[in-house]
């Protein structure tokens, strides 16, 4: 004897979805939320070019680059995954003793916000806008 089991489901158009129907329609929806789901990682991920002209009018001067050594800051060549404090350069005494190990999001709420992600920091200035942040961690992920 031979099973079928019926899945109803709520159709827009008030009838209902039964077998075969409505796995197809659960599979279509899974397939456009992966979909979705990945539009908006890539949306989120930022523009390492844009980032990187961020990067040289607000950061240079103070953070280096592979051929600069920075004049106040930490290295940001390959931050993400190292501690906060790491890094050399003038660090205040709050960055050392945050235990921040830096990832995308948490470089996120810094650059937003540094002062109150990091009471006591020594680094005057944000980044306001979360397009900016995006695209200048996609370029200080970048940096070799």
């Amino acid at each position: 004897m031979k099973r079928t089991q019926l899945t109803q489901l709520p159709h827009a158009g008030g009838t209902r979805c039964r077998g075969r129907d409505a796995g197809a329609m659960i599979s279509g929806l899974f397939v456009a939320c992966l979909l979705l789901g990945n539009a908006m990682s890539a949306a989120a991920a930022g523009d390492a070019k844009a980032g990187r002209k961020l990067y040289e009018d607000k950061c240079l001067s103070c953070h280096g680059d592979a051929k600069t050594k920075g004049t106040l800051g930490p290295s940001l060549i390959g931050i993400i995954g190292r501690k906060a404090g790491a890094g050399g350069g003038a660090q205040s005494r709050a960055m050392s003793e945050s235990q921040i190990t830096w990832d995308e999001p948490t470089l996120n709420a810094y650059l937003a916000a540094p002062s109150e992600k990091v009471h006591g920091t020594i680094m005057p200035i944000g980044v306001q806008r979360a397009r900016d942040r995006d695209d200048l961690i996609a370029y200080i992920k970048s940096m070799r």
